[in-house]
């Protein structure tokens, strides 16, 4: 599965650009051949990962951003010594002309991005530096003494796509997931009030980000855990119950392409072996999670699943299903009247939300 595409976009957007941007130019050489391999092998990998933590640390520990404008960079310069040199002496204001050109023509790829502002305002600085009069080694000089060399750094760095992140957490109501996503998002912004230009370094952040990351982990697996868990001991209770009824010799749950005699024995196996199972399972609940069968209606999961549509029981029957759990018991038989009451609730479609 690859990377999402809006987060590919984001971090990659720039690197394509200055790619296409020397393909239109017709540029070509040793340097050129290496910013295509480089960037064949970032695209290779945004197809090949999933995890976006993990996909930019692979960037960052095999070099490839680095290396991509190492020759982007040799490639220019290469190219303004052909172009901007007289007698093999380079000419400091065409040089200078040429990289404020090239700041001008980001600035205006940054038209739609939906951080527009905040990205073009530093980059409108670095241009108006590049207009103040100074010569080129003064400018290259102040551009890193200044920070302004991040100014670009903010295409790779999104927080509109840490936005949507908590969006999707909310739509899909998980709550561990959120807590994590909002984490990350304030640990971008706090970055980002200390940065120079409100752009936080895409190599600190993206450790951050994975020592976020590390800390949730462990609650997401256990919350994880808890649903499907639950989720599996309400079905038993449903099954058990629905066993005994007039209509489980033609419930799928039950029926064998086999014959009736084989879907009796389902049936009879669902009635003596399920209150077994469940309380196997409610044993290692407890063991695990510190939690019985009735914790679970007080958990924030079961408010979360019900809430996101992923537990489908309606109100009544939950209740129903309590009323189940304290008679499922091994060798027990469900007494007449929850049988009575299943019937009819399964007659009225009470079961699951419509």
């Amino acid at each position: 599965m690859p990377i999402e595409k809006t987060y590919a976009d984001a971090m990659l957007g720039k690197f394509r650009n200055m790619l296409q941007d020397c393909k239109d130019k017709n540029l070509s050489g040793e340097s050129f051949d290496k910013m295509t391999l480089v960037m064949n092998r970032i695209e290779a990998l945004a197809l090949e990962m999933d995890d976006l933590g993990s996909f930019n640390a692979k960037l960052t520990t095999e070099g490839l951003f680095t290396d991509f404008s190492t020759a982007y960079g040799v490639l220019l310069a290469e190219e303004g010594q052909k172009k901007y040199s007289t007698g093999g002496a380079y000419d400091d204001s065409k040089l200078l002309a040429q990289t404020i050109e090239a700041y001008e023509n980001s600035l205006q790829q940054l038209n739609s991005h939906p951080d527009k502002e905040k990205l073009q305002e530093p980059i409108q600085e670095v241009i108006a530096l590049g207009r103040s009069g100074i010569n080129f080694p003064t400018f290259l000089r102040l551009l890193i003494e200044r920070g302004l060399e991040k100014a670009m750094e903010g295409t790779v760095l999104s927080r509109d796509a840490l936005e949507k992140d908590i969006h999707w957490s909310v739509e899909l109501t998980l709550p561990v997931y959120e807590r994590r996503n909002r984490a990350i998002l304030a640990k971008y912004d706090e970055m980002a009030s200390a940065a120079a230009f409100g752009v936080p370094d895409s190599v600190v952040f993206s450790m951050e980000r994975f020592k976020i990351e590390s800390v949730f982990q462990p609650m997401i697996n256990e919350y994880d855990a808890i649903v499907w868990r639950w989720g599996k001991m309400l079905e038993l209770l449903h099954d058990w119950i629905d066993a005994h009824t007039s209509f489980a010799p033609f419930d799928e749950r039950y029926v064998s392409l086999e014959g009736i005699e084989q879907t009796k024995r389902n049936i009879k196996f669902c009635k003596e072996c399920y209150p077994g199972f469940f309380k196997v399972r409610e044993d290692l609940f407890n063991r695990y999670f510190i939690m019985q069968l009735d914790d679970i209606f007080n958990h924030e999961s079961f408010a979360a699943e019900r809430k996101g549509k992923r537990c489908l029981y309606t109100d009544t029957y939950i209740e129903f299903i309590k009323e189940v759990y304290m008679q499922c018991a091994p060798f027990a038989q469900a007494p007449q009247e929850l049988i009575t009451k299943a019937e009819q609730l399964h007659k009225d479609k009470e079961v699951f939300i419509k």
